[in-house]
């Protein structure tokens, strides 16, 4: 009996030792992680500071870069890519991370802040994106626009919301390549109710509080005043639309029949078509064509106009600040949407066009 407690003992003395030790090799394993990723993190951080010393040093005056920490006259560049949402990043804690959108526009709003900014060149390359966060940009390039002039830059693509976007900039330039305009409103939607019902013999129910609470829902076909209500809205939303754009590219005309004239040449583009950077031109939509280095030049024109600045080399161009990102300090990217490469899901997610992510939504997007 003795001899059994002894070795029961000495079995469970066994068990805590083994314990132990494995609490000790997981806070171990986790320290060793923290530490690689801390050196991951320095390497990173240190690699892209050399490739930006490289890319100073290449480009020099043409560039006209200067360090974030030269409080001097400068030129803010903001930059507006892929789709313009308010999303966040679905990973939590310490890997979420903001959309691009919202990122550009809080670059905008401290443009608009920092005294030491004398003017914006606003590079865009957007297909669009939500009513609300198009708006949200639109607004924040008003309010540096009242302090400071704003050179929208267009890229590949800047359509609907990204062109809703640009219209309120004092002048936009695009390439002759460049797709554009794309005013207009979409909403989506799907039924699935011939499937369902015949071919899976699948029935929704729903219990509802008004006859509009299951708006376009997926599971029944739309009904014809449903149908009329989401026109109503689209042509709203759509008047919003046209009278910022022609409100922004008419607002620095005194004649009143030019403005007319000019605002007839917009409504006539205006009905959702995506147009090259020549034809927006000769619409009315952008002012000049050129890329981001005669925007630049232009933008630095109108600076020095503006505050009565001197100086035959431009002025420094000096990206606006991101912030600081875990991710990107780990070398994870977080891609244009705001979403964490980390996660599969919303690698797979961000392949659906936009209206499918934002089903019954009004938006500014060109799909």
């Amino acid at each position: 009996m003795l001899v059994a407690k002894l070795l029961h003992s000495e079995r469970l003395g066994d068990r805590i030792l083994s314990t132990q030790m494995t609490s000790r090799r997981v806070a171990l394993g986790l320290l060793v992680f923290s530490l690689l990723a801390l050196l991951v993190g320095i390497f990173n951080a240190a690699r892209l500071g050399q490739e930006a010393a490289k890319t100073r040093e290449a480009d020099g005056e043409a560039a006209g870069v200067s360090s974030l920490l030269n409080k001097k006259n400068h030129l803010a560049l903001v930059d507006l890519s892929g789709m313009i949402t308010m999303d966040m990043s679905k990973d939590s804690g310490i890997f979420q991370s903001e959309s691009n959108a919202m990122s550009a526009r809080k670059a905008l709003d401290a443009a608009a802040k920092d005294d030491s900014v004398k003017g914006v060149l606003l590079r865009i390359n957007s297909p669009g994106g939500t009513v609300g966060m198009s708006q949200e940009l639109n607004a924040a390039v008003k309010r540096v626009s009242k302090k400071k002039p704003v050179v929208v830059s267009m890229g590949d693509l800047t359509a609907s919301g990204g062109y809703y976007t640009a219209c309120a900039a004092d002048r936009i330039l695009a390439n002759a390549g460049t797709l554009t305009a794309s005013i207009g409103v979409i909403i989506s939607t799907m039924d699935f109710s011939e499937l369902m019902n015949n071919k899976l013999g699948v029935h929704a129910v729903t219990i509802k509080s008004g006859k509009f609470k299951d708006l376009l829902s997926p599971y029944r076909k739309p009904h014809p005043d449903e149908i009329a209500l989401i026109q109503r809205l689209i042509n709203d939303s759509y008047e919003d639309f046209l009278g910022a754009v022609i409100q922004g590219r008419t607002r620095f005309l005194t004649d009143a029949k030019e403005k007319q004239v000019l605002a007839a040449k917009i409504k006539a583009v205006a009905d959702g078509r995506v147009v090259t950077g020549r034809q927006a031109l000769a619409a009315g939509l952008v002012d000049e064509i050129g890329d981001q280095d005669r925007a630049y030049t232009v933008l630095d024109t109108m600076a020095k106009e503006r505050f009565h600045l001197k100086g035959k080399e431009r002025l420094p161009l000096e990206s606006a600040e991101k912030g600081f990102s875990l991710l990107e300090f780990l070398g994870l990217q977080s891609d244009s949407m705001g979403h964490a490469s980390l996660n599969p899901a919303t690698q797979a997610a961000k392949m659906l066009p936009l209206s499918m992510r934002y089903p019954n939504q009004p938006l500014w997007v060109m799909e």
